[in-house]
């Protein structure tokens, strides 16, 4: 049970936080409808716009415990803004599919369904992985995760050094 509360917390702060930002995608939406733009670019800019913000509320809310100062910023971003790229492609996909039988902002929750899983997990395993512990971090770089040479296993199944 320990260990199911900290992901049920944050399953529930990538809710919230998914909510505020579908706030913004349909508010964009619904602006960007009503002076003409077709539905399916209106919700791919709001979708967009709301891509930022959920960034940095992803940084500093959701996945706030694993921020580390020594993780790129810019690095981080980039591989935020990749998820998005899927995530549009898929979203777009479902809005325009279902846009025909629901209303807009109904068509944008079916899309923003869709993609929420896809990006939760690459959240989780990419984008805010975990921090490497002590135990699994070897080199100079967080990142650096290979084992030093004497701690693999030689020829005669002992250490390298074999």
């Amino acid at each position: 049970m320990r260990r199911l509360r900290p992901q049920l917390m944050r399953l529930a702060r990538f809710s919230g936080v998914g909510l505020t930002c579908f706030a913004i995608q349909a508010g964009i939406l619904l602006a960007l409808k009503g002076s003409g733009a077709p539905g399916p670019l209106a919700n791919a800019v709001g979708f967009l716009a709301s891509a930022q913000v959920n960034f940095l509320l992803s940084t500093y809310v959701t996945w706030a415990d694993r921020r580390t100062p020594r993780a790129p910023w810019a690095r981080r971003w980039l591989s935020f803004q990749a998820t998005v790229a899927v995530s549009l492609a898929c979203n777009t996909g479902v809005y325009a599919l279902v846009a025909a039988f629901l209303p807009p902002v109904a068509a944008a929750a079916a899309g923003v369904s869709a993609g929420a899983l896809l990006t939760y997990l690459a959240s989780d395993h990419l984008v805010f992985r975990r921090k490497a512990s002590t135990t699994d971090h070897y080199g100079d770089s967080l990142d650096d995760h290979r084992r030093p040479a004497a701690a693999l296993p030689g020829p005669n199944g002992g250490a390298a050094a074999d």
